[in-house]
């Protein structure tokens, strides 16, 4: 995991330096996937409508299980979870607060950032912003950072929970799909490069940290500590519930006015 936080800090730095300076270059990586006549066509191909689907759909395979797991032992506290507390955990904190609420409840919302295809240059009626000028004319869903970039580097978590050798190369194949599903939306004239990789910087960062909490740092905690403080959260939920509802039921009717 290391070696992926370094890669991903360099990266970003790097790509912050040279597209705050070199703003156009944007611009540029964008304009080889449109022309004037067709805009940017391979939006309309078959297999890539079927790539995207499939992208979109994947990191759900290994996060559905997770929050699935947590949302068991809420419920039934008594209950023993069926995957590792601390890996479920993991995958579904990071996908909540990554994708979810970082990416797509705060920066896509508030960035005004307009997407490539809504570009006058592309065809659009917007002007171009580089990625550090948050004022665009965008209203919502906007271009930074790119929402199913970060969905595909968000792989890092499951892969960073691989032991051995096996990690490496599980590792290299989650960066290879957010690289896939970033660049498949650079070419659709749905992402600029900067939205892709810095969506990627931001979700690896956060993975990093989550499992330094959840597994690295001195005195982390272990599977079964997690357990029980999920089971308490529920038990805490039911007893609360079960007040509420008490109190509903104890309250008087109102008559019906007459």
């Amino acid at each position: 995991m290391k070696w992926v936080i370094f890669f991903a800090l360099v990266i970003g730095a790097a790509t912050a330096i040279l597209f705050t300076v070199f703003s156009h270059w944007d611009m540029t990586i964008a304009g080889y996937f449109f022309s004037e006549r067709r805009g940017f066509s391979i939006a309309a191909a078959g297999w890539a409508k079927h790539v995207r689907t499939a992208a979109n759909w994947i990191p759900w395979l290994f996060a559905g299980p997770a929050f699935a797991a947590v949302i068991l032992k809420l419920i039934f506290p008594a209950g023993r979870m069926f995957m590792p507390a601390r890996a479920a955990v993991l995958l579904a904190a990071t996908m909540a607060l990554g994708p979810g609420l970082m990416v797509n409840g705060i920066l896509k919302e508030h960035w005004g950032r307009p997407r490539p295809v809504h570009v006058d240059t592309f065809g659009g009626s917007h002007v171009f912003k580089p990625w550090y000028r948050s004022d665009g004319t965008c209203p919502t869903n906007c271009s930074f950072v790119s929402g199913e970039g970060a969905l595909g580097f968000w792989l890092v978590a499951p892969a960073s929970l691989v032991p051995g050798p096996a990690g490496a190369v599980a590792m290299v194949a989650a960066v290879s799909f957010g690289a896939l599903a970033g660049g498949l939306r650079i070419a659709f004239g749905g992402h600029f490069f900067t939205d892709v990789v810095f969506s990627g910087v931001l979700v690896i960062l956060l993975i990093a940290a989550t499992r330094w909490l959840l597994f690295d740092r001195p005195r982390a905690p272990d599977d079964a500590g997690i357990e029980a403080a999920i089971g308490r959260a529920g038990t805490a939920l039911r007893t609360g519930a079960a007040s509420l509802w008490r109190r509903l039921r104890a309250r008087p009717a109102v008559p019906p006015p007459g």
